[in-house]
């Protein structure tokens, strides 16, 4: 389904209570190169009233997206990734503009291998397609089931046929689909909400992984924790919402939401995982 945010300047506001320069403070160092692009992006939909397209955006950049094009008026956000997508393109656009599915120029590929003689996983079709050259950006969901299938830009599907032949080893065939046919993922999310005394990742990960905080140490120290494909070795390093963990032989955990305050000064937050 193809969600739409219409965020105007006022709520921007309410929330934060600053102009757009000021929304860099609200957001990690890090993430300044993306919010430059985002504002970019807007500034050209808003000034040539007319429809502008992103690259894939994970969940975090997409909230991102969000706050940026809140401080716009007048300007809609949709975004679309494929029917169970979760890294997706945002359309920026004048609120006349109702893109249809056409209109984010994405393409799902379908690979053939030899399922006898060959297992794949995520990370051998994503490093495969990185070493082709293509940014991570460029490149939407990869679902590995009893098919396998990922979503790119569409301008590079010609490329990406013709150039990926094989993989660990294997001959592959590509064959383009109808964004229609994407198949779901069978992993399955368990959601959960607590109270946590603060957002540093040595606090939340011992939530996720029902460990003791010395043991949520450990793992970070030991760079077996990524934040939105980054690894962090920082204990301290603050969580947001619509943050996405990978935790080496664990799984993955997201922050979905981050709530009000206890009376005991205690942070609600809402997070789903998707462990082994």
């Amino acid at each position: 389904m193809i969600s739409t945010y219409v965020q105007r300047r006022e709520v921007l506001c309410l929330v934060f209570g600053v102009s757009i320069i000021d929304i860099y403070q609200h957001f990690r160092k890090e993430e300044h190169e993306l919010i430059d692009q985002l504002i970019d992006k807007c500034n050209r939909a808003n000034d040539q009233y007319a429809p502008v397209l992103t690259a894939f955006l994970d969940p975090r950049g997409q909230y991102i997206m969000d706050v940026v094009a809140g401080s716009f008026e007048d300007l809609e956000v949709t975004f679309y990734g494929g029917p169970f997508a979760e890294r997706k393109r945002a359309i920026i656009a004048p609120s006349y503009y109702q893109p249809d599915e056409a209109a984010f120029e994405i393409v799902l590929i379908e690979i053939d291998y030899p399922q006898k003689f060959v297992t794949l996983q995520h990370q051998h079709i994503l490093g495969t397609i990185m070493s082709l050259g293509i940014e991570r950006d460029q490149l939407g969901d990869i679902v590995v089931d009893n098919r396998i299938q990922f979503t790119l830009t569409k301008q590079l599907e010609s490329y990406i046929i013709l150039e990926l032949t094989k993989i660990k080893g294997a001959s592959v065939k590509l064959n383009s689909i109808p964004i229609k046919d994407m198949i779901q993922s069978k992993e399955h999310w368990q959601s959960f909400e607590t109270t946590v005394s603060g957002l540093r990742l040595d606090v939340v990960l011992k939530e996720m992984v029902r460990k003791s905080r010395s043991i949520a140490k450990q793992l970070i120290d030991k760079k077996r924790v990524k934040v939105n494909h980054t690894v962090i070795d920082a204990a301290d390093f603050q969580l947001d919402s619509g943050d996405l963990l990978s935790i080496q032989g664990i799984g993955r955990a997201m922050i979905t939401e981050i709530g009000s305050k206890t009376k005991k000064d205690k942070i609600r937050i809402s997070y789903k995982t998707l462990f082994k």
